[in-house]
């Protein structure tokens, strides 16, 4: 019981000290861009690259190749937030386009636009999510097709439409569960939860979360890990159909919360010895694997066609 409590204090403690949440490790959302940029036609991939030359902004987008610039306004977001002022608790979205830019553009109080999170325990439709990732998809997607804007403005659209794109197929971006014994709270897309997963060198506990988030693994782009991983990736992106492609950002985050509600919550074991704390099995881990390769194709292929319907008005 000791241990167990103290692997709690250590998992809030981390938590406490990060003061982040993030959806996909920076391999996934790199792996989300590479899925997207083989899906693109050459004029697409033209006007990303007229968009990212014409901001200022974005760090690490110069002097690389298009692909890995998009990559990197990709993961611009999370360090943007980290940076800025996000100490609002708020789910009230910004009340004008301009505002929706301007937060875009300094990431202040942007922390609640990676996330939707709704109790598996009722009904998807019948609750209001904590979180404001669908409005923020949304408004990012209408800026980055807004032809009146700059193309320094909606290569800040594009950066975040890029990394919310990723967010929100990343189940536990989407979904929580109730804290037993604590009526009406909710665990934070399972970053209250405490699992311990065998196959990690050590064995360490880390949040469910945390666990969800890294499942991409640590690769390099050109890297051979990387590359076989994105040949994989490239195969469940085949499956991905037309209807699949035009559904609107809510049902994809519909979809997320069905997985953790049917999936991802079930499937965890309680530890027998460590009360409070469950096992990573291997089929767990092979199951999780497999539907984050899924989430991470998809999230390529509806990214990619996005960006292709955003910006047909670009020469």
């Amino acid at each position: 019981m000791r241990l167990a409590r103290f692997f709690r204090f250590s998992l809030c403690l981390c938590t406490l000290i990060s003061g982040s949440v993030f959806a996909w490790n920076a391999t996934g959302h790199r792996e989300v861009v590479a899925v997207a940029w083989s899906a693109l036609d050459s004029h697409s991939r033209d006007r990303i690259q007229q968009l990212l030359a014409s901001q200022r902004l974005i760090p690490d987008t110069r002097g690389k190749s298009t692909e890995a610039d998009w990559m990197a306004a990709a993961l611009w977001p999370d360090n943007l937030r980290d940076k800025a002022d996000n100490t609002t608790t708020s789910d009230t979205p910004p009340a004008s386009a301009r505002l929706w830019l301007q937060r875009a553009s300094t990431g202040e109080s942007t922390r609640r636009w990676h996330f939707a999170d709704r109790d598996i325990a009722k009904a998807f439709d019948r609750q209001t999510p904590r979180g404001l990732l669908e409005q923020a998809l949304v408004a990012q997607i209408r800026l980055l097709g807004d032809a009146s804007l700059s193309r320094h403005d909606r290569a800040v659209a594009l950066a975040w439409v890029s990394h919310l794109v990723a967010d929100a197929h990343q189940p536990l971006h989407c979904a929580s569960r109730q804290v037993s014994g604590h009526p009406g709270e909710l665990d934070a897309g399972g970053n209250l939860v405490t699992v311990m997963d065998a196959g990690r060198k050590p064995p360490e506990p880390v949040s469910l979360h945390r666990w969800w988030d890294e499942l991409p693994g640590q690769a390099r782009p050109g890297s051979n890990r990387f590359n076989q991983e994105l040949v994989r990736l490239l195969s469940h992106s085949l499956q991905v159909t037309e209807s699949d492609l035009i559904r609107p950002p809510r049902a994809w985050i519909e979809e997320s919360f069905g997985i953790a509600r049917d999936q991802i919550y079930p499937g965890l074991l309680p530890d027998p010895n460590l009360p409070g704390i469950f096992i990573v099995r291997q089929d767990y881990w092979l199951e999780g694997r497999d539907t984050s390769r899924m989430r991470l194709a998809l999230a390529g292929r509806r990214l990619a066609y996005i960006v292709t319907q955003a910006l047909k008005d670009l020469p």
